[in-house]
């Protein structure tokens, strides 16, 4: 067996870099990725974006900027307030909740995806490293969990992949959009992740 091998057979996750803060533009494909999923579903200037884990707040520089959005966008993160994402609900309804690069920083990620899908109007996004092509818990130490395509699809996001760390596919975007919310541009829309061979 290859030193490059599983003992499944598949390729062993590709090594990563100690964690290093990359400039906005490396890492600005994981906020477009978000920006087109919310367009999708029908982002407009009326709506009200919480960013969950808003760090330093890129995803509004992001739709700002590129999107020309001027709706109301809240940053929640451990510098707005006194928050614990590990028990954090939303204090009310939001359009659009958004969570970019944190679930893998938590114990128990679907107790939040839970209150954002339930506090959503028209959806939530989230990205997060893919499991399945890099050590998740090997390229940052705050890092816990590592969430595959497969579960995301399995809490109803319909999931794509993406390069945002350096290696092609290495990372996910998931999207739930609520039932009944009229999608724009549905072409545009990854289909729903299903496990090949079925």
């Amino acid at each position: 067996m290859s030193a490059q091998q599983r003992f499944d057979g598949r390729p062993q996750p590709a090594a990563v870099e100690p964690f290093v803060r990359r400039p906005y533009r490396e890492r600005a494909a994981r906020y477009q990725a978000a920006a087109d999923r919310m367009a999708t579903g029908g982002l407009s200037d009326r709506h009200s974006i919480a960013d969950i884990g808003a760090g330093h707040t890129e995803l509004d520089v992001c739709l700002r900027t590129e999107h020309g959005w001027r709706g109301r966008y809240v940053p929640v993160d451990r510098w707005t307030g006194d928050v614990d994402l590990e028990q954090w609900r939303p204090p009310m309804r939001f359009d659009w909740l958004a969570c970019l690069e944190v679930i893998e920083h938590l114990t128990d990620p679907d107790r939040l995806l839970d209150v954002l899908l339930d506090s959503a109007v028209m959806g939530v996004v989230v990205t997060t490293p893919n499991p399945a092509v890099v050590d998740v818990l090997a390229m940052d130490p705050t890092h816990q969990t590592p969430v595959s395509r497969e579960h995301l699809a399995g809490l109803g996001f319909y999931t794509s992949l993406h390069t945002f760390y350096g290696t092609p596919e290495d990372g996910i975007c998931g999207v739930w959009y609520r039932e009944g919310t009229d999608i724009v541009e549905r072409h545009v829309t990854p289909a729903r992740y299903e496990r090949s061979g079925r």
